[in-house]
């Protein structure tokens, strides 16, 4: 399965805000420079992210972004769901070409699949995740 630039953007953005969120809110550069995004990228990005939910902002010179909810309670989906246009959806289930096929049930039950797993998933868990691997692989995230 291969998912976008875009969403993969989207889960590490939300992952840095995570990790950083007992500094409060998170300046859209020091995101940019943690996780290599492209500023100009990122700012959509956020932007996809603040109308879907998952983060709020404050203006001004100490502003930047923060979540809106704690990262256990966000799951993966929530995320790629705001990113992916096909991906958790009913297209992802196969394409016209495999309507009335023997493989359409198959299509619809790995589409399934991943929606079950990336719904089992949370932001905190993948800190924790990043945490565990920081500490073998001794690096700062």
């Amino acid at each position: 399965m291969k998912v976008s630039s875009k969403t993969q953007y989207a889960l590490n953005t939300v992952l840095d805000l995570a990790l950083h969120h007992n500094t409060g809110v998170v300046r859209v550069a020091d995101i940019s420079r943690r996780q290599g995004i492209p500023q100009k990228f990122l700012e959509q990005i956020l932007m996809v992210l603040k109308s879907g939910g998952i983060v709020g902002s404050k203006r001004g010179a100490k502003g930047g972004y923060f979540l809106l909810r704690p990262a256990a309670e966000i799951t993966l989906a929530s995320v790629v769901r705001l990113t992916e246009e096909t991906l958790l959806s009913d297209e992802a289930a196969g394409n016209a070409n495999d309507r009335n096929t023997p493989y359409e049930k198959v299509w619809q039950d790995i589409n399934a699949y991943v929606t079950r797993h990336l719904e089992g998933l949370t932001v905190q868990m993948m800190c924790e995740q990043a945490s565990a691997m920081s500490r073998v692989l001794e690096f700062s995230i």
